[in-house]
Protein backbone atom coordinates (compact mmCIF):
# COMPACT_ATOMS: atom_id res chain seq x y z
CA UNK A 1 0.00 0.00 0.00
CA UNK A 2 1.60 3.42 -1.06
CA UNK A 3 2.43 5.79 1.92
CA UNK A 4 1.66 9.33 2.34
CA UNK A 5 -1.98 11.27 3.15
CA UNK A 6 -4.68 9.00 1.64
CA UNK A 7 -7.84 10.57 0.04
CA UNK A 8 -10.71 10.15 2.03
CA UNK A 9 -14.28 8.96 0.33
CA UNK A 10 -17.94 9.25 2.29
CA UNK A 11 -20.72 7.68 0.68
CA UNK A 12 -23.81 7.31 2.54
CA UNK A 13 -25.69 4.35 1.72
CA UNK A 14 -24.92 0.60 0.94
CA UNK A 15 -25.99 1.08 -2.87
CA UNK A 16 -23.64 3.93 -3.24
CA UNK A 17 -20.69 1.93 -1.71
CA UNK A 18 -21.14 -1.66 -3.29
CA UNK A 19 -19.11 -0.50 -6.56
CA UNK A 20 -16.00 0.25 -4.71
CA UNK A 21 -15.69 -3.07 -3.71
CA UNK A 22 -15.06 -3.71 -7.52
CA UNK A 23 -13.25 -0.64 -8.20
CA UNK A 24 -10.95 -1.14 -5.36
CA UNK A 25 -10.02 -4.54 -5.31
CA UNK A 26 -7.78 -4.51 -2.19
CA UNK A 27 -10.59 -2.80 0.27
CA UNK A 28 -10.27 -4.30 3.12
CA UNK A 29 -11.92 -3.11 6.84
CA UNK A 30 -10.79 -0.99 9.01
CA UNK A 31 -10.90 -2.08 12.78
CA UNK A 32 -10.93 0.17 16.17
CA UNK A 33 -12.84 2.79 14.98
CA UNK A 34 -16.05 2.88 16.96
CA UNK A 35 -19.01 2.37 15.26
CA UNK A 36 -18.19 3.54 11.51
CA UNK A 37 -18.14 0.88 9.03
CA UNK A 38 -14.71 1.97 7.48
CA UNK A 39 -12.37 0.61 4.04
CA UNK A 40 -8.78 1.22 2.98
CA UNK A 41 -7.43 0.16 -0.15
CA UNK A 42 -5.28 1.60 -3.00
CA UNK A 43 -7.04 2.52 -6.31
CA UNK A 44 -4.11 2.43 -8.28
CA UNK A 45 -1.23 3.46 -6.55
CA UNK A 46 -2.96 5.79 -4.03
CA UNK A 47 -4.54 4.94 -0.97
CA UNK A 48 -8.50 5.74 -0.22
CA UNK A 49 -9.94 5.25 2.80
CA UNK A 50 -13.87 5.13 2.85
CA UNK A 51 -16.88 5.12 5.31
CA UNK A 52 -20.34 4.54 4.78
CA UNK A 53 -22.11 7.25 7.06
CA UNK A 54 -25.73 6.69 6.43
CA UNK A 55 -27.89 9.45 5.41
CA UNK A 56 -28.24 13.26 6.43
CA UNK A 57 -25.72 16.05 7.54
CA UNK A 58 -25.30 14.74 10.62
CA UNK A 59 -24.23 11.03 9.94
CA UNK A 60 -22.05 12.89 7.12
CA UNK A 61 -19.87 15.42 8.84
CA UNK A 62 -19.47 12.97 12.05
CA UNK A 63 -17.79 10.17 9.45
CA UNK A 64 -15.97 12.30 7.78
CA UNK A 65 -14.49 14.15 11.32
CA UNK A 66 -13.89 10.93 12.24
CA UNK A 67 -11.51 10.27 9.31
CA UNK A 68 -10.22 13.34 9.07
CA UNK A 69 -9.12 12.69 12.88
CA UNK A 70 -7.84 9.39 12.46
CA UNK A 71 -6.31 9.50 9.01
CA UNK A 72 -5.59 13.43 7.81
CA UNK A 73 -6.34 13.34 4.02
CA UNK A 74 -5.62 15.71 1.23
CA UNK A 75 -8.46 15.28 -0.01
CA UNK A 76 -12.27 14.38 0.91
CA UNK A 77 -14.66 13.32 -2.20
CA UNK A 78 -17.92 11.82 -1.84
CA UNK A 79 -20.55 9.93 -4.40
CA UNK A 80 -23.87 8.78 -4.36
CA UNK A 81 -27.27 9.95 -5.68
CA UNK A 82 -29.03 12.97 -5.98
CA UNK A 83 -32.19 14.32 -7.30
CA UNK A 84 -32.39 17.44 -10.27
CA UNK A 85 -33.44 20.96 -9.77
CA UNK A 86 -32.62 21.29 -12.80
CA UNK A 87 -35.21 20.34 -15.58
CA UNK A 88 -32.60 19.96 -18.06
CA UNK A 89 -30.94 17.20 -15.59
CA UNK A 90 -32.22 13.38 -16.38
CA UNK A 91 -31.65 10.08 -14.43
CA UNK A 92 -27.78 9.40 -15.19
CA UNK A 93 -26.61 13.11 -15.71
CA UNK A 94 -23.59 13.53 -13.64
CA UNK A 95 -22.95 16.48 -11.59
CA UNK A 96 -19.60 17.82 -10.56
CA UNK A 97 -20.01 20.42 -7.64
CA UNK A 98 -18.77 23.38 -8.58
CA UNK A 99 -20.17 24.86 -5.51
CA UNK A 100 -21.85 23.93 -2.76
CA UNK A 101 -24.65 25.49 -0.45
CA UNK A 102 -27.03 24.28 2.38
CA UNK A 103 -30.47 25.09 1.36
CA UNK A 104 -33.24 26.56 2.94
CA UNK A 105 -36.92 27.28 1.93
CA UNK A 106 -37.55 31.04 0.94
CA UNK A 107 -39.96 31.58 3.89
CA UNK A 108 -36.84 30.09 6.48
CA UNK A 109 -34.65 32.84 4.49
CA UNK A 110 -37.12 35.85 4.79
CA UNK A 111 -37.32 35.27 8.57
CA UNK A 112 -33.70 34.77 8.89
CA UNK A 113 -33.80 38.71 7.87
CA UNK A 114 -36.45 39.63 9.93
CA UNK A 115 -34.58 38.12 12.99
CA UNK A 116 -31.57 40.01 11.80
CA UNK A 117 -29.46 36.48 11.29
CA UNK A 118 -27.68 35.67 8.02
CA UNK A 119 -29.08 34.74 5.13
CA UNK A 120 -26.84 31.68 4.91
CA UNK A 121 -26.68 28.40 5.81
CA UNK A 122 -22.87 27.61 6.47
CA UNK A 123 -21.93 28.87 10.00
CA UNK A 124 -18.88 27.28 12.32
CA UNK A 125 -16.55 28.44 14.87
CA UNK A 126 -12.72 28.12 14.13
CA UNK A 127 -9.85 30.22 15.16
CA UNK A 128 -12.03 31.90 17.56
CA UNK A 129 -14.00 33.21 15.24
CA UNK A 130 -17.73 32.69 13.80
CA UNK A 131 -17.43 32.33 10.20
CA UNK A 132 -20.62 32.60 7.95
CA UNK A 133 -19.22 31.67 4.46
CA UNK A 134 -21.67 32.33 1.69
CA UNK A 135 -20.91 29.39 -0.10
CA UNK A 136 -18.15 26.78 -0.79
CA UNK A 137 -16.36 26.56 -4.54
CA UNK A 138 -13.79 23.95 -6.11
CA UNK A 139 -10.79 25.78 -7.35
CA UNK A 140 -10.75 25.15 -11.19
CA UNK A 141 -8.20 22.72 -11.57
CA UNK A 142 -9.26 19.92 -9.34
CA UNK A 143 -13.27 20.71 -11.33
CA UNK A 144 -11.44 20.16 -14.43
CA UNK A 145 -9.81 17.06 -13.74
CA UNK A 146 -12.94 15.81 -12.00
CA UNK A 147 -14.83 16.77 -15.46
CA UNK A 148 -12.42 15.12 -17.79
CA UNK A 149 -12.71 12.01 -15.62
CA UNK A 150 -16.38 12.11 -15.46
CA UNK A 151 -16.66 12.65 -19.45
CA UNK A 152 -14.35 9.06 -20.14
CA UNK A 153 -16.56 7.02 -17.73
CA UNK A 154 -19.51 8.36 -19.15
CA UNK A 155 -18.71 7.20 -22.78
CA UNK A 156 -18.09 4.13 -21.58
CA UNK A 157 -21.61 3.50 -19.50
CA UNK A 158 -24.35 4.56 -22.21
CA UNK A 159 -27.89 5.44 -21.85
CA UNK A 160 -29.52 5.10 -18.74
CA UNK A 161 -31.35 2.19 -18.06
CA UNK A 162 -33.01 2.20 -14.81
CA UNK A 163 -36.05 3.98 -13.70
CA UNK A 164 -37.36 7.33 -13.75
CA UNK A 165 -36.77 8.18 -17.33
CA UNK A 166 -39.56 10.59 -18.37
CA UNK A 167 -42.29 9.03 -20.29
CA UNK A 168 -42.05 10.54 -24.18
CA UNK A 169 -38.51 11.73 -24.13
CA UNK A 170 -35.68 9.80 -26.12
CA UNK A 171 -32.90 8.30 -24.13
CA UNK A 172 -29.79 9.53 -24.69
CA UNK A 173 -26.16 9.26 -23.20
CA UNK A 174 -25.79 10.73 -19.82
CA UNK A 175 -23.98 13.61 -19.96
CA UNK A 176 -21.42 15.71 -16.86
CA UNK A 177 -22.22 19.60 -15.89
CA UNK A 178 -20.92 21.20 -13.33
CA UNK A 179 -23.24 23.29 -10.69
CA UNK A 180 -24.19 24.23 -7.25
CA UNK A 181 -24.83 20.91 -5.23
CA UNK A 182 -27.33 22.08 -2.37
CA UNK A 183 -28.24 19.71 0.47
CA UNK A 184 -30.98 19.41 2.99
CA UNK A 185 -31.62 17.08 5.60
CA UNK A 186 -34.95 16.02 3.77
CA UNK A 187 -36.02 14.58 0.27
CA UNK A 188 -37.82 17.65 -1.58
CA UNK A 189 -40.58 15.86 -3.88
CA UNK A 190 -43.29 18.77 -4.15
CA UNK A 191 -42.12 20.25 -7.56
CA UNK A 192 -43.25 24.14 -6.27
CA UNK A 193 -40.47 23.81 -3.57
CA UNK A 194 -38.10 22.13 -5.85
CA UNK A 195 -38.83 25.01 -7.99
CA UNK A 196 -38.43 27.44 -5.23
CA UNK A 197 -34.92 26.26 -4.72
CA UNK A 198 -33.73 26.42 -8.14
CA UNK A 199 -34.66 29.84 -8.29
CA UNK A 200 -33.34 31.11 -4.86
CA UNK A 201 -29.94 28.89 -5.29
CA UNK A 202 -29.42 27.97 -8.85
CA UNK A 203 -29.10 24.61 -7.56
CA UNK A 204 -28.74 22.00 -10.05
CA UNK A 205 -29.01 19.14 -7.68
CA UNK A 206 -29.98 18.14 -3.79
CA UNK A 207 -28.63 15.50 -1.43
CA UNK A 208 -28.35 15.00 2.13
CA UNK A 209 -24.42 15.35 2.61
CA UNK A 210 -22.40 17.13 0.29
CA UNK A 211 -22.84 21.05 2.15
CA UNK A 212 -22.19 19.91 5.43
CA UNK A 213 -18.96 17.89 4.46
CA UNK A 214 -18.04 21.17 2.60
CA UNK A 215 -18.72 22.82 5.76
CA UNK A 216 -16.10 19.99 7.74
CA UNK A 217 -13.70 20.53 5.11
CA UNK A 218 -13.69 24.15 4.98
CA UNK A 219 -13.12 23.89 8.73
CA UNK A 220 -9.88 21.57 8.55
CA UNK A 221 -8.81 23.65 5.27
CA UNK A 222 -8.98 20.79 3.09
CA UNK A 223 -10.19 19.93 -0.63
CA UNK A 224 -12.95 18.99 -1.43
CA UNK A 225 -15.61 17.52 -4.88
CA UNK A 226 -18.59 16.38 -4.65
CA UNK A 227 -20.11 13.46 -7.90
CA UNK A 228 -23.93 13.24 -7.84
CA UNK A 229 -25.61 11.44 -10.13
CA UNK A 230 -29.04 11.99 -11.06
CA UNK A 231 -31.68 9.36 -9.68
CA UNK A 232 -34.80 11.23 -10.34
CA UNK A 233 -36.47 14.83 -11.82
CA UNK A 234 -39.02 15.24 -9.23
CA UNK A 235 -40.30 18.31 -12.42
CA UNK A 236 -40.72 15.57 -15.48
CA UNK A 237 -40.93 12.02 -13.45
CA UNK A 238 -41.40 11.21 -9.91
CA UNK A 239 -39.91 7.71 -8.93
CA UNK A 240 -42.43 4.93 -8.08
CA UNK A 241 -41.89 4.23 -4.28
CA UNK A 242 -40.46 0.47 -5.68
CA UNK A 243 -38.08 1.63 -7.63
CA UNK A 244 -36.00 4.31 -4.99
CA UNK A 245 -33.38 1.99 -4.48
CA UNK A 246 -32.30 0.47 -8.08
CA UNK A 247 -32.67 4.55 -8.59
CA UNK A 248 -30.09 4.91 -6.13
CA UNK A 249 -27.78 1.86 -6.76
CA UNK A 250 -27.63 2.74 -10.51
CA UNK A 251 -26.41 6.03 -9.75
CA UNK A 252 -24.09 5.49 -7.31
CA UNK A 253 -22.88 2.98 -9.65
CA UNK A 254 -21.82 5.65 -12.28
CA UNK A 255 -20.03 8.14 -9.33
CA UNK A 256 -18.49 5.86 -7.85
CA UNK A 257 -16.77 4.88 -11.02
CA UNK A 258 -15.43 8.56 -11.29
CA UNK A 259 -14.99 9.42 -7.92
CA UNK A 260 -12.12 5.90 -7.83
CA UNK A 261 -10.49 7.69 -10.88
CA UNK A 262 -10.38 11.14 -9.62
CA UNK A 263 -8.93 9.45 -6.72
CA UNK A 264 -6.64 7.59 -8.28
CA UNK A 265 -4.40 10.66 -10.08
CA UNK A 266 -1.91 11.55 -7.81
CA UNK A 267 -1.87 15.30 -7.45
CA UNK A 268 0.17 16.99 -4.95
CA UNK A 269 -0.76 20.37 -3.82
CA UNK A 270 -4.09 20.66 -3.90
CA UNK A 271 -5.98 24.04 -2.64
CA UNK A 272 -8.72 24.13 -0.18
CA UNK A 273 -12.31 25.18 -0.77
CA UNK A 274 -13.29 28.34 -1.86
CA UNK A 275 -14.98 30.95 0.33
CA UNK A 276 -17.76 32.62 -1.33
CA UNK A 277 -19.53 36.02 -0.18
CA UNK A 278 -22.78 36.85 0.79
Amino acid sequence: MSSGRPVAIVVAMEEEFLPFRRLVPDLRPVRGCGPWELFEGTARARRVVIVVSDCGPANAAAALERLVATFDPDLVLSGGSAGAHDAGLLPGDVVVGARYRILFPPAVQEERSRQGLHRKGFRFRRDGRRHHPGGLAVPAALLSRAVAAGEEELRALGAWTGPGWPEGVDHRPGKIVTGLVGSTDHWTTREEEVLALRELYGSACEDMESAYLAQVCAFHGLPFLSVRTVSNNELLRPLAPGDTNEAIARAGERSARIVARIAAAEEPGRSGLLVEGP
